[in-house]
């Protein structure tokens, strides 16, 4: 992905009202053949914003005072691994 590519994603987004989304790395999804050579920067290959479920202090599930659970906007840079498997953000 170029770096045009990335702002005008990001700035869409701003646009969305995700502008105060935390940027996340969805680390599994960088994946290279080249890594067993040392290869340890990795190109991005996609970016979404998504509502992500929060953990508590014992790792379970955080909910809010009226039960719901709780979430937090998040922006998830993907390697060429990603797959979009959690939960879109609700705009």
């Amino acid at each position: 992905m170029t770096l045009n590519k990335l702002h005008k994603i990001l700035g869409k987004l701003i646009e969305e009202g995700c502008g105060r989304y935390q940027v996340a790395v969805h680390k599994t999804s960088f994946q290279d053949n080249r890594e067993s050579d040392g290869c340890v920067i990795l190109p991005v290959a996609d970016v979404e914003a998504y509502l992500v479920n929060q953990a508590d202090d014992d790792g379970g599930l955080a909910v809010n005072k009226d039960g719901s659970e709780r979430l937090r906007g998040t922006v998830v840079l993907g390697g060429c691994a990603y797959e979009r498997a959690i939960q879109r953000r609700g705009l």
